[in-house]
């Protein structure tokens, strides 16, 4: 009997809030005890405390958000993450799921009982790296002999796919004898790539690497793509690729304007022109030419976007966004 009413009262929560899937809500995890605390820590001067709750989860759920969940820590992980974010929970709903997404990151980074998780965001340059490929396009001469053409940079989505500018990619297609060549910004590990998808009104590529016996090219691929919604100006970010041929090179810096390309008139760099409704991000993490296709990531080593042009003064970025639709198509 009691589980019956208590399907009833999920049934209700369920109707009363369409946007919502079950009474855990929509999202990677599951509204937990500790976000339902940090929810009524929330409302907790409000005169109707229930209907309160109620736009909280709303308004988490229309800004992007997911809830974070431990499932995949054991024991220990769970407890010292929950620990550490008893305090975050006076903040509300976002502050503490933000907390425990920052204490799940350095639980599976292997760092969250050695380096606890800093007041200043850094980032794991290594790991960020093992991310990151250079791209080449390549020719074949006349004479046999192999000439670089251009490139840029790329990011590891999955065990096969790279993400990248088309501006970088498509050049490949502009000569038979052409190709594509992927190589990890860590190791000297090369691989040969085609072009898999591509959204040229968002200049989004996606390579897919060629299977190859001689050589052997692992692919890590990165965590998560952050959706565009929950990005915000003064966030930090971190951009990595290869700039001017310094394979490798890293910036640091913040969001400082987020929009669409057509709303900031930044809608053809070059003879490259993109979408109005492009999702665009302005970071001052330094990028020049080299820097096209690489990514840019937040604190958590998720990546954002790719970045994707600039000049003396302005850094732009697609957001990742694009990626994942591409993906979905």
């Amino acid at each position: 009997m009691f589980a019956y009413f208590k399907a009833i009262k999920c049934l209700t929560f369920i109707i009363s809030l369409t946007f919502l899937v079950s009474c855990g809500d929509n999202g990677d995890g599951k509204v937990s005890k500790g976000h339902r605390d940090a929810i009524k820590q929330e409302c907790r001067d409000t005169s109707d405390v229930k209907a309160c709750g109620l736009e909280v989860r709303a308004n988490f759920i229309d800004d992007g958000n997911d809830y974070v969940s431990l499932g995949e820590l054991d024991k220990d992980q769970k407890r010292k993450v929950k620990m550490e974010c008893v305090r975050s929970k006076k903040f509300g709903l976002e502050a503490y799921n933000n907390c425990l997404e920052d204490y799940k990151t350095a639980a599976l980074d292997g760092t969250l009982f050695t380096n606890l998780v800093a007041k200043k965001p850094k980032s794991n340059i290594e790991k960020l790296e093992s991310l990151t490929v250079r791209i080449d396009i390549i020719e074949k001469g006349k004479d046999d002999k192999i000439y670089f053409i251009g490139g840029g940079s790329g990011v590891i989505i999955d065990k096969k796919l790279v993400a990248t500018n088309c501006h970088v990619a498509l050049v490949a297609l502009k000569k038979p004898d052409r190709a594509i060549v992927i190589k990890k910004i860590d190791k000297d590990d090369y691989a040969v790539a085609n072009i898999y998808k591509k959204a040229e009104e968002y200049d989004i590529c996606i390579l897919k690497k060629v299977e190859d016996s001689e050589f052997k090219f692992e692919m890590n691929p990165v965590k998560k793509l952050t959706k565009f919604i929950k990005l915000k100006k003064g966030q930090y970010v971190r951009s990595l690729g290869t700039p001017g041929n310094l394979e490798g090179h890293t910036a640091q810096g913040e969001i400082q304007y987020l929009g669409t390309a057509g709303k900031s008139g930044r809608t053809k760099y070059g003879d490259y022109v993109i979408a109005d409704d492009t999702k665009i991000i302005e970071h001052s993490a330094r990028i020049a030419p080299g820097s096209s296709g690489g990514p840019l990531f937040d604190k958590n080593g998720n990546l954002i976007g790719l970045n994707t042009f600039g000049s003396e003064f302005w850094n732009f970025s697609v957001s990742a966004d694009h990626i994942k639709d591409l993906l979905n198509k």
